[in-house]
């Protein structure tokens, strides 16, 4: 199944990134500090190429992602495509051997879809396409807050997970996509405090709510 979300998600970029001019290419991704359209797109390409050839020393680090870039880094759209493409059957055949339990290139290419429509002013991805990686965010977050006190999230569907043991128990209604964003570091502390919260959060249940650790910078909020 990881196989299949993933070829769904890597063409719905394709089609995005296939139709952009030069100049939205340069566009910065906020959520991506220093990179550009084009930059998170060598990246997905680049780590696809690895995972298919097993070069996956340093993997996921900074310099790992980071080497996608730079040796893509005057390659065209067209170019960066047809490789992705070409790579793409390895990288399938690897995730079609896992299961969505924790960080992969399926998430990756998700998490990095929504990356780009936000800093394209692009509406958010459909809830179908995120809603499985929701799930293992939340039981990740749910992992990280094993030792905070309670924590009740409910999303505006009324799904709810739990975090946490014993009381009080602190309640947080939010809506699905920012719950996602928000589990993959892509909101800051500040904007995860101003959710609907009673009573307000701990500093450790804002701390620990993004996977890959806090950050202060400001995230803007796409269209609905």
């Amino acid at each position: 199944m990881l196989d299949v979300r993933y070829r769904a998600a890597r063409q719905r970029v394709a089609d995005v990134v296939s139709t952009l001019s030069d100049d939205q290419l340069r566009t910065p991704v906020p959520a991506t500090p220093g990179w550009t359209v084009h930059d998170v797109l060598a990246h997905l390409v680049g780590g696809a190429a690895d995972l298919s050839s097993g070069r996956l020393d340093g993997a996921p680090g900074d310099a790992w992602t980071a080497r996608h870039v730079g040796e893509r880094r005057h390659q065209s759209v067209a170019e960066l495509l047809a490789e992705w493409e070409r790579v793409a059957p390895g990288t399938e055949s690897a995730l079609a051997q896992s299961k969505l339990s924790g960080p992969n290139l399926a998430g990756d290419v998700i998490g990095h879809e929504a990356d780009l429509r936000e800093a394209l002013r692009l509406p958010r991805p459909d809830r179908a396409h995120w809603q499985p990686v929701l799930e293992v965010m939340m039981a990740l977050l749910a992992r990280r807050l094993r030792h905070s006190t309670a924590l009740l999230i409910r999303d505006e569907h009324g799904q709810q997970w739990r975090c946490g043991s014993g009381d009080p128990e602190t309640l947080l209604r939010a809506d699905g996509y920012e719950l996602l964003r928000g589990t993959f570091s892509r909101r800051y502390q500040r904007q995860i405090a101003a959710w609907d919260w009673t009573p307000a959060p701990t500093t450790q249940m804002t701390e620990l709510f993004g996977l890959f650790g806090p950050r202060d910078d400001d995230q803007s909020i796409p269209l609905g």
